[in-house]
Parts: structure tokens; sequence; C-alpha cells
């Protein structure tokens, strides 16, 4: 009690200081707990600054109160730089801007918020771009990229973050504010007065690279890289003494970046890639040392492990991963011409293959498939090992070391012994031409006998790592990670680092026990999973193994901020996956009260915050179900809390659709009279600017008894919106399509497939329609009559939640046998069956692919299948969310935040000078034409329209 009291009363206090959001309740100090890291650590506040006085009044606030402070990014830190007990500073959240830009001097002034994947995307038309490439690039932060000097595949050609950075703004400790750069150091020297932290500074430094150097030059890392650490090495060039290689690497420790001047860089030329393959690994160190005389752009590793999963997960890539092989390196060029690069690999093939006999063969890319498929490949290493099942997981705790190139081979047949040791196995990847190896050591984190055994291989990979003259990290940093090991790697230039931290941070509250620390025991304690985790019964459906386990496959990588629809539109934490993830692993481990957390309107804020877009099961590199995660704490809430009338009426879109359809007069009227929207939502929770599509009179159903019944050899799902909204476009298009390619066609009288309700968390209410639904399509689908559906959310539906509601063989059948439209007609076009006589249209049209169509595997089978009408120019829109997702854009509390999600496409739609856009879902079409003003049509429209201008009926 007296905790949360202190934490109450700082809050309040920064509330009266700063401009920005405070956030101290529970379920936020959750979320900021964790990260990419194997830590947790829960926050007393965070902070989410909207400008650099909030970053003063907060730092001064710290110093004052003797409260740790903890600059934070895009979380996406291995080491758990980005944690602490404190004050968390978001900077994701407003400190996100581009603030000048200078391309023909190729610089660029950014705040640390700013992800570098849209700063790249913002210089792509300047032709410019920031070359520092980690993995994480299109969901990490500058300011976390500056923290810890990271680094990437393209690091023998770019080096480091240090090595792009120019000048930074920086937050002292004291609350002052500098610019870096290079400072006269004989001026330094001599000027006189001591007033000011900065001044104090420069003098301390000065003063430790004579007392020091000795140190340093005896205990600097023989590497390309190196993170680990203070860099003193750079400090003082030319007569000048800058502090800006300094700060760059000191993960927050020595002062908060609030602005950040970068260089650029210019395009490279045309690459050339290719794969060399191994027989062993014993020969891979020596081939590193001969492909690094031919100058690479790139040169990475992957091992025996890594290349089976490969190879069973994505059969599309075993011609690119022969079997037998222990390992590959994988080789970039870059070169103004194809000849010029075709020349190097021959030559490179020569000597590792003819010449040194190190490689048994290669694989060179001959084309811009396989020079797509190559790259496939190499990205391949981290996702595929993220998504291995069982209790033992990849942990990353010795992925960051790193050795000279010649070393590389001594490296790892040591590592290997260290292993075999201690009874572990691990993956190696990662970057061979730097020697910075990503090593991922299979452990399971509960089990105290692979806690401590974590902790031997630390111990001793470190001392091989030395031996080496390596360095602990590359470009990870060392964090709560490495800290502990920090002084055997520096043992005597080690006290210059903790006087260095005392004159900048004298008060020791910007991020402490990171790189400067007192705890050897660091690495093992605060363990995300730990030996003390335990599971707590929460009564609730995550009670259950497979539940729990899919909450518990989040590694936090924070990768959902790149793909979820509401993260990108808001730079809001508490919208990633993770978030979700992070609060129900509390919850079912006992440190989140289950009786209080899971009735809470803040649970069931923080899981409507997920629209159930499925994007996290195509792109999340684990694969978590988020969507199913959230639905089902929407449903225990749903369970024994009930919803509101409002939620109801919504989540009911077939007694909504009904309604509204039998006074079709009388509601569309009412769609267009503003006094009459404003009551509607009143009532209903519709927004009153949301331009709702009208009602028909006629349902496609009364249009068409007589489809109803017979023995059609396909039947039709008929979705709510081309049963009460379009009859005459979507519904009828779907049957004359089916119909001109010698299909008959039956619609059965389906119950409403209930992806709404479901979505909301009505899993009880929906089991009715659900039970009904798949005896239908069991008895069609028995009869061998494939179900197909036009409408996506009706084919995710009974595809995707059925069988995980009803959890029985006759739901997964009846899955089987149900199509989406256009996957059933590319079938038809792939097998040769397809009617392809169709008439001309002179019209460009535009496609947007709706999120649910994606998660069933559909994407450029619509355009495809488009391309067929001769004369129709076809553009397909960008991979976005449109915003609306189902009943979610329609509420009024979601309407303007729908409209922020698809001001891209929306965007990209008005640029694009597209006649029409067409659109599989009837959702999004109703979001695009309000975001756009344009007609939107469903697909299949085009393909009808097309079928009749030749009048035929068969090909």
């Amino acid at each position: 009690m007296m905790a949360e009291r202190k934490v109450e009363a700082i809050a309040s206090d920064l509330k009266k200081i700063v401009e920005g959001n405070v956030l101290s309740d529970e379920l936020s100090r959750t979320i900021y707990s964790s990260g990419a890291c194997i830590y947790s650590l829960r926050p007393m506040v965070i902070v989410q600054p909207r400008h650099k006085e909030d970053v003063v009044q907060c730092v001064r606030y710290a110093a004052q109160n003797g409260i740790p402070l903890t600059a934070r990014g895009g979380g996406t830190g291995r080491a758990g730089q980005g944690i602490g007990e404190g004050i968390i500073l978001d900077f994701v959240r407003y400190m996100n801007q581009i603030l000048e830009v200078d391309p023909e001097k190729k610089w660029v002034w950014v705040q640390p918020g700013i992800i570098l994947g849209r700063l790249n995307a913002v210089l792509k038309p300047m032709k410019k771009f920031f070359p520092i490439d980690p993995s994480t690039a299109d969901y990490c932060a500058l300011g976390g990229m500056i923290a810890n000097n990271s680094s990437g595949p393209h690091a023998i050609k770019y080096g480091a973050t240090r090595d792009w950075v120019e000048s930074l703004e920086v937050v002292l400790s004291s609350g002052e504010v500098i610019q870096t750069g290079p400072r006269n150091a004989a001026g330094l020297e001599s000027s006189g007065g001591t007033d000011g932290l900065e001044k104090k500074i420069y003098a301390g430094v000065l003063d430790l690279l004579g007392r020091y150097r000795g140190a340093l030059q005896e205990e600097k890392p023989d590497t390309m890289k190196n993170s680990s650490g203070y860099d003193l090495w750079q400090v003082r060039k030319n007569g000048s003494l800058d502090l800006t290689p300094l700060l760059v690497g000191s993960e927050g420790t020595l002062g908060v970046f609030t602005e950040a001047k970068l260089r650029l860089a210019d395009p490279g030329g045309k690459t050339h890639t290719a794969f060399f393959y191994f027989d062993t690994l014993d020969t891979v160190g020596r081939a590193t040392v001969e492909i690094l005389k031919f100058s690479p752009t790139m040169l990475e590793i992957m091992e025996k492990q890594i290349i089976d999963l490969a190879r069973g997960k994505y059969p599309e890539m075993k011609p690119y991963l022969p079997e037998g092989i222990e390992a590959t390196l994988f080789v970039e060029f870059e070169g103004q011409s194809e000849e010029e690069l075709q020349e190097k690999i021959s030559r490179l093939e020569q000597r590792l293959i003819q010449e040194e006999r190190l490689a048994v063969s290669l694989k060179a890319a001959r084309d811009a498939r396989d020079q797509e498929m190559l790259t496939k490949v190499r990205s391949v290493s981290g996702p595929i090992l993220n998504k291995v099942k069982g209790p033992k997981k990849p942990i990353a705790f010795i992925e960051d070391a790193a050795v000279h190139p010649r070393r590389l081979g001594e490296y790892i047949a040591g590592l290997r012994e260290i292993l075999k040791r201690n009874g572990a196995e691990a993956s190696i990847y990662g970057h061979a031409g730097d020697g910075n190896l990503h090593v991922m050591v299979f452990l399971d984190m509960k089990n105290p006998e692979d806690v401590a055994r974590m902790v031997r291989i630390t111990d001793e990979n470190c001392d091989l790592v030395l031996r080496l003259k390596g360095t602990i990290s590359g470009e990870h940093g060392d964090g709560l990670l490495r800290t502990a090991y920090v002084p055997r790697q520096y043992p005597r230039l080690y006290p210059a680092f903790v006087e260095l931290k005392k004159l900048f941070d004298p008060q020791n509250v910007l991020n402490p026990g990171r790189v400067v620390g007192n705890d050897p025991d660091l690495m093992g304690k605060h363990l995300k999973f730990g030996a003390e985790y335990r599971h707590v019964p929460t009564g609730s459906a995550f009670d259950g193994e497979i539940l729990s386990a899919e909450v518990e496959a989040c590694h936090g990588c924070g990768k959902c901020r790149s793909y979820c629809p509401l993260a990108m539109a808001t730079n809001d934490e508490s919208y990633l996956g993770r978030a979700k993830a992070s609060l129900l692993r509390e919850l079912i481990s006992g440190n989140l009260d289950p009786d209080t957390f899971l009735a809470s309107d803040e649970l069931k804020k923080m899981m409507d915050g997920c629209v159930n877009c499925k994007r996290c099961l195509t792109e999340c590199p684990t694969g978590v179900d988020i969507p199913w995660v959230s639905l089902m704490a929407r449903a225990h809430q749903v369970k024994n809390r009930g919803q509101s009338f409002k939620d109801r009426f919504l989540a009911d879109t077939h007694l909504a659709c009904r309604v509204g359809s039998s006074l079709a007069p009388l509601v569309n009227l009412a769609f267009s009279i503003g006094p009459a929207r404003a009551l509607m939502e009143s009532a209903f929770g519709l927004d009153r600017r949301r331009k709702m599509p009208p009602f028909s009179p006629r349902t496609f159903r009364e249009m068409h008894k007589g489809l109803d019944k017979g023995n059609g050899k396909v039947a039709y799902f008929l979705s709510c919106y081309a049963n009460y909204n379009d009859p005459e476009g979507e519904g009828r298009a779907v049957v004359e399509v089916l119909e001109r390619n010698g299909f008959g066609v039956e619609i059965p009288d389906f119950q409403c497939c209930g992806i709404a309700r479901i979505s909301s968390g009505g899993l009880e209410p929906a089991l009715k329609g659900v039970g009904e639904n798949l005896e239908k399509i069991s008895s069609l689908v028995e009869k061998g009559i494939p179900v197909v559906f036009s409408e996506p959310s009706c084919a995710l539906a009974v595809k995707q939640e059925y069988p995980r509601i009803v959890n029985s063989g006759k739901a997964a059948k009846a899955a089987a046998g149900c199509h989406e439209i256009h996957g059933f007609l590319s079938k038809l076009k792939q097998e040769g069956k397809l009617n392809t006589n169709l008439g001309e249209m002179k019209l460009k049209v535009g496609y947007h692919n709706p999120c649910h169509l994606r998660a069933l595997g559909i994407s450029k089978e619509v355009v495809e299948l488009l391309k067929l009408i001769p004369g129709l120019e076809v553009q397909a829109f960008g991979d976005r969310c449109c915003g609306l997702a189902g009943t979610f854009g329609m509420k009024k509390q979601n309407y303007d935040l729908s409209m922020e999600i698809g001001k891209p496409l929306f965007e990209e739609i008005r640029q694009s000078g597209v006649d029409r856009v067409v659109t599989g879902c009837g959702s999004c079409a109703m979001q695009i034409a309000q975001g756009t003003g344009l007609k939107v049509t469903h697909p299949l429209t085009l393909l009808a329209e097309a079928y009749r201008k030749k009048g035929n009926r068969e090909s």
C-alpha cells in the first residue's frame, strides 16, 4: 500500500510539471515492464513527453527525488535497456518527428521516437536513406538505435549507428540541455570556472583520457564493431573533443537524447547475391576471411538447425537449401553493372570451391525471383526459431558476441565445446562478415537448472570471447544482460567507466545498473520467466494449457508496431499485441489479481483495442494469435458482466440488417437527416458522421427465391451485405460469374456467420447460429458440394473461428469444404477450367485487399483474375487496413481513430487517379467510399460485367 501511495504521489507531481501523458495505473505499468528482452521490471510511472521541456522537467524531478529514469524507444532492445523500476520516458508516442532535412548536404534532424522505417520512407523520394539496417528496422526507434549503437547486416559496408550520428541534443542529469559536437580540446583545458555540469564533464573526460591512456590502448577489442562499455576511444580526434561518440551506445545512462542530427547516404547500385554451401562448420571461418577480400556489402551465416527448420516449414526454400549441408554463407555484392557483379561471384566461386576447397557448392541468383528468394531465405533465421514449439525456447543471452572475422572459426569451435559441455543446443546465425554471431540457446526458462545453465554458458562464453580479444556485445549493448560482465571485458578500464558515470550522473538516476553496476548476479535476476514463475488459477479460459501457452509464446519483439492498424495510427504502446500478451501473462502468473483484473473496464478497453484484423497470424514472427487471445478475454467479460445494449445491437448484424431492409425507405431517409443520425448515435452508439450504405427494400434472397433449393454444384453463403445492401451488385455478380463457369448455384438458408458477435466476445450467444451453419455446411460438403463465400469475414468466421469455438472434427471438415470466391475461381484458372471469354472494359480500377481476405491467404489472386479482362487497368494498393474493422469504426468512440487508420489508404487512392475502387469486403467498401468519395464495388461485379459484354455462358 505504501508503494502504491508513492506511485500516486510521483504521478501527481509529474502531472503538474509536464504536458505529456502521465500513466500510473497498474495495466500501463505492466505493459511497460517488458519488451524484447528476457527481463521484466515494473516501473512506477510512465511519461509520454510531448516536447523537450517535458523531458527536462522529468530529468530534474528524478534527480531531485532520487528516482531512476529510463528512456524507452520501440522496446526492441534485447538486453533490457528500455525497462526500469522508476520513471519510463516513452518517446515513440509523441516525440517522433522529422524536424529538418537537407538532402543536398545529406543530413536530417530527428526526434528520438521516430521509427527507422518511417524515416527512410520519407527520405526515399529524396533518394537518400539512413543506412544502418537492424532486423527491427520497421519498428525500432532511432533513439534506441543511438542508445545501443545498433547496426545490421550491412555493417561491413556502413558500420554502426555511431558512424552516422553527427550531433545530439542531450538533457543532462542536472536538467541542462547541451548540443554535442567537436570542441577545441586546448580551449577546454584552459577555460576557467566550474559552474555548470557541461563544463565539469568536458574537464573530467579530458582528465580520464589522460589517466587511462594505457588501458584504452590495451583493452580496445580487436573487432570490427563494439557496443559494450563507454566508447572513450573516439572522443578525442584531431585536437577536438566530441562527446557524440561517447553518448552513442551509452544506453541512456549519461544523458537523455531529445534530438539527433544524422548523416544520410545515397542508395547503392545494383546488387547480386549468392549462397555458398558448406558440409562442415570448420571451414566457414576461413571462407569468411577469403570472401571479405572481395569487398562484399553483406556476409551472413546460417547453420544446420535453421536450415533444416526452413526446409521443413517452407517447401519453396528447398531448392535454395540443399540437404546435407552444415552451414551457408549468404553473400551480397554491389556494383554498377550485372557483368561486374557476375564476374565477382565467378571469381569468388573459383577461389572458395575450386582453389581453397572451403565450400562445396553455391547458388547464385539468376533472375529477380532468385534474388528475392535468396534474400527471403537469408532473413528467415530469427522468425523460424521463434516458432519452435515445446518448453525449450531459443533464448537470446549470448546472442551478440563479436570477434574479428579471422578468428570466427576459433569462436565457433570454442562455442560448440561450451554448448556440448553444458548439455545445450543452439542455433547460430548472424553477421559473419564482421564476426558478430547471434547464438540462440534452447532453454526452458521456467526450469531452475536451465536458468543456472544460462549463467554458466554466459560465463564460459565471456572467457572465450575475451581470449579471442573480442567483445561481449557487437550491436545490442550491455543492459541488464551483460553489465555484470563489463568489468571482465575491461578490467583496467572499468574504473574509468565508473568515474565517467559519476561525472555525468552524480545521483545515479539515469538508467542505473546498465553499463556500470555493482551486482555480479544481475543477469539472472528480474527474469520474465524464471525459476519462480508459476501458473495460478484465474477462473477463466486462460487456465487451459493451449491458451496460456499462446500468451507465453509472445517474446515481446514489438514487430506488432509495424502492422497493427491501431498502433500504427496512434503510436500507442497499449494497442500492441505484446501489450495484451504481457497483461495476460502477468494474470496467469499471479502478478495481477484475476478477480479485479478480469472484470475491469481497463481490461475491456485494452482488449477492445484488438479489432480482429488477423494480421498477427501472418506478420508476428512467433505467430502468436493475439486476436483469439483478446477475443477470449472479451468472452470472459461478456459471460460474467454481460454487454451493453449498444454493443449487443451492433454485434447482431443480421438483426440490424433485417430491420433496416424491412424499413428501407424510412431508414435510408434517416441516414440522410442530421437529427435522425444524432438519435441513432444516442440510442445505438452509431456515430452520426458515419455514412451508412443504403438498405435495399428487396433482399437478394427475395429476388432469387428459386435459388434457395435445388441440386446446384455450388452452394453460396450469402453475406448480410450482399443480401441486404448490395443484392444487385455483389449478390447478383457472384451467381452470374458462377453460372457462366458452368455451375448451378443454390443459396441455402444459412444463419448469419456471426463474425461481429464472435469478435465482440459473444461466443455463447453465437453458438446456436454456429451449430446450425455447421450442420448445413457439413451436409453439403459430404455430398461433394463446395460452399463459396463472397464476403471474406464470413469465410474467415467459418474457416478459422468456428473450429476453435466448437473444436470438433465436423467443424474442421466443414471448414475444409468452404472456399472464398476469388480463391475458388483462381483454382479453376490454374486448372484451365475458368471461362476467360470476357468483354473489353476501358477502365482504370484500384484494388484494396481486405485484412480478412489476407488472413485467408488471398491477395494477388484477385488482381490476376481482374487482369483477365481485356482493357482493364488494375492497380493494387498498399497492404493497409481501411480502418473500419467491422463494427469498430461505426461506434462513436472509435470513429476518429477509424478514419485516422484509413488515411494512408485514402491518400494513396486519391493520388492513383483510378476511376473506381474494388474490394471484396462490404465494410471496406463503406469506409473507402466515405474516405475518398469514389464508387466502390465488389471485384466480381467487374467480372460479371465483362461476361455480359460477351453475352456468353461458356468458354
